[in-house]
């Protein structure tokens, strides 16, 4: 059930949904002074969140610092590689499209190549509410092997469908000590927060690897200050993600 009204909520939590909102409301209302109320908000709200300088500095305040992989001495026993990095499976082709996230499994093969990890924890099934097939974890196996990954040093766990579960079911799948004591979370900067927090709640002691870094900090020119841009609704929606899931995971318990 939760699953489910967090889908629902997120319709609710984005800026080009207030937009719709407040523009919805200017057609139908029949007050002249609040429909002018309605559409002005409907263009603050676009004029602030389509700022790439804004936005990018927001992000750069939340997102969990980088950390060198090269001063990642010793080797870590298992990476664990937060779901995120598909967007959908597509049958015809047999391909998995993958999302803007992808960073996540791309940075995991790189550091068990340098030999920064020993095995590969892949924490992902279905996140979508109907499709609970497409189990994300095993669909993505398939491209670790492809690039010389051993098949002995994947795990995969398939069942969890949101962060949460993410960290409850490889807490379970870890912690008995079979695959070693020192444990790599690799997941999105943005992300890193809440992954955090549900894996401290599990007791399941991690260290962060922050990738997929979408701040934009340093690029100061005059077109993103100015400039509107409608990525930045994209980036905002995944902001306001974060921070209203850690907000419902704390009054649940999660984290």
């Amino acid at each position: 059930m939760f699953f489910v009204l967090s889908k629902i909520l997120d319709f609710f939590v984005t800026p080009l949904s207030w937009v719709l909102i407040c523009f919805v409301v200017s057609l139908l209302g029949k007050n002249k002074g609040r429909q002018r109320k309605f559409r002005i908000a409907a263009i603050v709200i676009l004029v602030v969140f389509t700022n790439p300088w804004l936005v990018s500095r927001v992000i750069y305040a939340w997102e969990v610092p980088a950390v060198n992989a090269e001063k990642i001495n010793p080797s870590y026993d298992v990476g664990i590689v937060m779901g995120g990095s598909m967007r959908y499976f597509d049958p015809e082709l047999n391909r998995v499209v993958y999302s803007s996230s992808v960073d996540r499994l791309l940075q995991a093969m790189q550091l068990y190549h340098d030999g920064k990890i020993k095995k590969i924890l892949l924490s992902g099934g279905s996140g979508f509410v109907n499709f609970q097939d497409w189990k994300e974890s095993g669909l993505i196996s398939k491209v670790l092997l492809k690039s010389g990954v051993k098949e002995e040093d994947i795990i995969l766990e398939n069942n969890s469908r949101n962060t949460y579960e993410n960290a409850v079911n490889t807490a379970v799948m870890l912690k008995d000590g079979k695959y070693g004591q020192r444990f790599l979370l690799i997941t999105s900067a943005f992300h890193m927060r809440r992954s955090q927090m549900c894996f401290d709640k599990t007791g399941l002691k991690t260290d962060p690897f922050s990738v997929d870094l979408r701040s934009a900090i340093h690029i100061n020119t005059l077109d993103r200050i100015i400039q509107p841009d409608a990525e930045c609704l994209v980036q905002w929606d995944m902001l306001i993600h974060e921070w209203v899931g850690i907000v419902m995971y704390k009054l649940m318990g999660y984290c």
